[in-house]
């Protein structure tokens, strides 16, 4: 694309994603292209639509942006807009007093990229988070049926009956968790499989599959542990004016394991996936632009971070605080073991 069509349509996307109003070339002129006459700026305006960059809503409107003319400037014309000081101690401040615990990371995450974007955000947990064991408790109930009780890190209490095969006293419980606590207090679920595997045949062992079982679970939920946040957020777009609009948004929101299954999918292999309106393989989606990024405690360990809006999005914006967001989410999760 020549440069001067690459600057009026950077210019078009900018006005209507501020203003959401059909851009003319008068107010194109007068704010951004002083030297040319209102005539060239028709003439190149014309020639975007032609190509498909931009539409006019009826004859005597302004210009709008197409889909295809949102994913030029973001392809090529796309620059990112410089995160304001007070933005960055906002997502520090807000991520510092994030919970030491999974649900409650990913929760205040969601929380602050709504806040800092003003859009609906979403957010998974990190795929594969390891348990962290805190305390455990062994409690004789019957001769072989012992109460598991088995504290996490962020303070996630499960207990389980396990039925024995063979016979413990309370003291014998007592004295097994003591030395269980002595080895897997503050450890992963990674050094609990390692215990089990060298641990001799007996009641320790079976005690200690069982404990790997409600690790096992409690991670497999992380999983699939999906957030979101700040829908209201989206009542201030005139795109979702009508109820319908945000109804069909809410429905994809609402369905957790079809939400886990699409945002792994949008985001594939990517560090960054913008999908835009007609993009979106989801119907519901198809009026919206989702801008996503992953992040996590480490390489492994990713979840995935996204911003739902209109199509109307002030891309530069957004990703900037998008990146922010998960870069700071990526240092505190690793700072807390989480």
């Amino acid at each position: 694309m020549e440069n001067r069509k690459q600057s009026i349509l950077r210019a078009v996307v900018h006005e209507f994603t501020t203003s959401a109003v059909p851009v003319g070339s008068q107010a194109l002129q007068s704010r951004y292209f002083v030297n040319l006459s209102s005539a060239t700026i028709r003439s190149e305006l014309a020639d975007l639509t032609d190509l498909g960059y931009l539409t006019q809503p009826h004859t005597s409107a302004g210009r709008v942006p197409t889909d295809s003319g949102y994913r030029y400037f973001v392809d090529f014309l796309m620059d990112l807009e410089p995160i304001p000081d007070r933005v960055k101690s906002f997502i520090h401040d807000e991520l510092r007093a994030a919970p030491a615990d999974v649900q409650g990371i990913v929760e205040r995450v969601a929380m602050t990229l709504a806040s800092v974007t003003q859009n609906a955000s979403v957010a998974s947990a990190p795929q594969g988070s390891l348990a962290g064991i805190k305390h455990l408790d062994l409690v004789s109930l019957e001769p072989k049926e012992v109460l598991l009780i088995l504290l996490l890190e962020g303070n996630l209490l499960r207990q389980q009956v396990v039925n024995t095969s063979e016979a413990a006293s309370q003291a014998q419980l007592t004295k097994l968790a003591a030395r269980l606590n002595s080895a897997l207090s503050g450890r992963s679920s990674d050094e609990a499989r390692r215990h089990y595997e060298q641990a001799p045949l007996g009641l320790e062992k079976e005690l200690l599959g069982r404990v790997i079982a409600v690790l096992d679970l409690y991670e497999k939920g992380s999983e699939s542990l999906v957030v979101h946040d700040g829908v209201r957020n989206l009542l201030r777009h005139p795109e979702f004016a009508e109820s319908s609009r945000l109804t069909q948004v809410l429905e994809v929101l609402e369905e957790t394991r079809y939400l886990t299954v699409l945002l792994r999918q949008l985001i594939g292999d990517s560090d960054l996936q913008i999908v835009i309106g007609s993009e979106n393989t989801s119907s519901q989606l198809q009026g919206c632009a989702v801008v996503l990024t992953t992040y996590g405690p480490s390489e492994r360990l990713k979840g995935v971070l996204g911003v739902i809006g209109p199509t109307r999005m002030a891309y530069s914006q957004t990703v900037a605080r998008l990146r922010a967001v998960a870069r700071g989410a990526s240092e505190r999760m690793a700072e807390l073991g989480v």
